[in-house]
């Protein structure tokens, strides 16, 4: 809309002229203009036999109408034109899914059309030109990754042996949380358990805890903060070579930084395997450890190891997936939790039947949390940490509900939008755990109602201990103490737009110890 009032504008300032081009150039004005509106008025689709979706302007699209807050904006337009619909990005074709019919469809029965991702440039500096397990296309390599973390890293055993890990992290919290409670120090709930959420993530990938380092931390941040601001140059691709947001610029800074510190954590663990120094003692093996000694039997796969480059690819898909997803879901679950005064007494009254007053929480104990764990599946619900997932490319042209779909398209899945679908959810607004007792319904990628880690081959790979670490982390936030949050705060729902849903409001307040005190020290 901006650019065809401006060229009507400019018309009507050169019709008031008196110079020789004065009878030229509102022509060639209007002619540009006509040439701009004429695909307008006879377009009925964004493309041939498309999903029906608004309509936009020449080579921007639809992107005037859309604002940072994109999975608000696709939940409204899928009101108006279905759950299944298309737009125009840029000039990039896309399509949005809105309905755990049409996910089911498209992440399931087609999911061999939908398996690959849509890579941007920030993306591409920072995960080594998109060859990582999160972003590389479905191949051979994907499997192979795949299959080295699920088996290695992330099976039973292997999430068992890194249980101590786990405890230290989470009863050191609770101790700095009784100290503060002592000398009445205010507590912000997304920053302290983000370091919990990324030390853990650490242990897995080094067997250290990296993140009370200040500087670690804010580089992290700052990936995150580059990665998440939407790039035009993405959408419309001859704006790459002028990078008119300079985030090219600014994202390669970030990841050189990144790559630096990549580069010194092989280098030292190099070093420690040439001196003969054992990390573990318990035989647990670290991403370090599994890439770095991986030798492929296989001849019929060119693979034999694992370079530089594929390594420092695991290590930033693990810190990018790992610490803001989990402390941002937290913070979220303190606040439902706590602005619904019954579900809050509930969730104590079985913390006290379960666990008692003179112990911490173990993970153990989570199983026989049957109330908490339906709260912690409403908390994915309602606040998915990523709302439209990871943007998966259709890998070729394809068709869906008889609607064509072009190669390369942008495919959404508003799974934020179906949580406040009252076709799907009655009540969708209301926090209410009740909804899944003595339901089978699950966050595990089988449901397509809930799917806050995705599903198919693209679930994330570490879903069994994201979801451990939310389930044990605020139930021992919960069970440990009681919180004094400003109402204002807790009542105020409003997302801050990242590259994960965070609380704009952030919970900081003072904790009061529930457990005798022998239990903190």
């Amino acid at each position: 809309m901006g650019l065809i009032c401006t060229l009507l504008s400019t018309i009507t300032t050169y019709q008031h002229t008196t110079t020789p081009l004065s009878g030229i150039l509102p022509v060639f004005l209007t002619s540009l203009a006509v040439f701009f509106l004429i695909p307008v008025i006879f377009r009925r689709r964004n493309w041939r036999n498309a999903p029906p979706g608004p309509l936009g302007w020449p080579i921007l699209g639809y992107l005037p109408y859309l604002s940072e807050r994109l999975h608000e904006d696709l939940f409204h337009l899928s009101k108006t034109y279905g759950p299944f619909f298309s737009l125009q990005m840029g000039q990039k074709p896309a399509i949005v899914v809105s309905s755990p019919e049409v996910a089911r469809e498209v992440l399931k029965h087609k999911e061999g059309s939908f398996s690959s991702r849509t890579i941007t440039e920030a993306v591409r500096c920072v995960a080594y030109d998109g060859t990582t397990l999160v972003f590389v296309p479905y191949s051979e390599r994907w499997r192979l990754l795949r299959k080295i973390l699920t088996t290695e890293l992330f099976s039973s055993r292997a999430i068992d042996l890194l249980e101590p890990a786990r405890k230290q992290q989470v009863h050191g919290l609770l101790k700095s949380l009784y100290a503060s409670s002592k000398s009445k120090t205010p507590v912000n709930i997304a920053e302290s358990t983000f370091v919990v959420s990324t030390n853990l993530t650490s242990n897995l990938v080094c067997s250290k805890s990296l993140f009370d380092n200040l500087e670690l931390k804010e580089m992290v941040r700052d990936v995150f903060e580059a990665v998440a601001i939407p790039n035009m140059a993405d959408l419309i691709p001859f704006l790459k070579i002028l990078d008119p947001q300079g985030l090219k610029k600014r994202v390669a800074k970030v990841a050189k930084k990144m790559d630096s510190f990549f580069e010194k954590l092989i280098d030292e663990r190099l070093e420690e395997k040439n001196k003969g120094m054992k990390i573990n003692e318990n035989g647990r093996l670290d991403l370090l450890d599994v890439f770095l000694d991986y030798k492929n039997e296989r001849k019929d796969d060119g693979l034999k190891q694992f370079s530089r480059v594929d390594i420092k690819g695991m290590l930033i898909d693990m810190f990018m997936a790992g610490s803001d997803t989990t402390s941002s879901t937290i913070e979220w679950g303190m606040a439902e939790i706590l602005k619904e005064q019954e579900v809050h007494k509930k969730i104590l009254v079985e913390l006290e039947q379960v666990v008692g007053n003179n112990r911490f929480i173990e993970e153990d104990d989570i199983p026989k949390l049957t109330y908490f764990q339906a709260a912690v599946k409403e908390i994915f619900r309602l606040h998915p940490a990523v709302p439209l997932l990871v943007p998966r490319r259709s890998n070729e042209a394809c068709e869906v509900y008889g609607y064509n779909v072009p190669k390369h398209a942008i495919v959404f899945v508003n799974v934020w939008g179906i949580a406040r679908d009252p076709k799907v959810w009655p009540e969708p607004l209301g926090f209410k755990p009740e909804r899944f007792l003595g339901s089978e319904m699950d966050v595990k990628g089988q449901d397509f109602e809930i799917l806050p880690f995705g599903t198919g081959r693209r679930l994330c790979v570490g879903l069994p201990l994201g979801l451990r670490m939310v389930q044990y982390s605020l139930a021992s936030l919960l069970h440990a103490f009681e919180w004094e949050f400003p109402i204002d705060t807790l009542e105020d729902m409003t997302e801050k737009v990242g590259i994960t849903l965070q609380k704009a409001k952030v919970l900081i307040g003072i904790p009061k110890p529930r457990l005798l005190d022998s239990v903190y020290n």
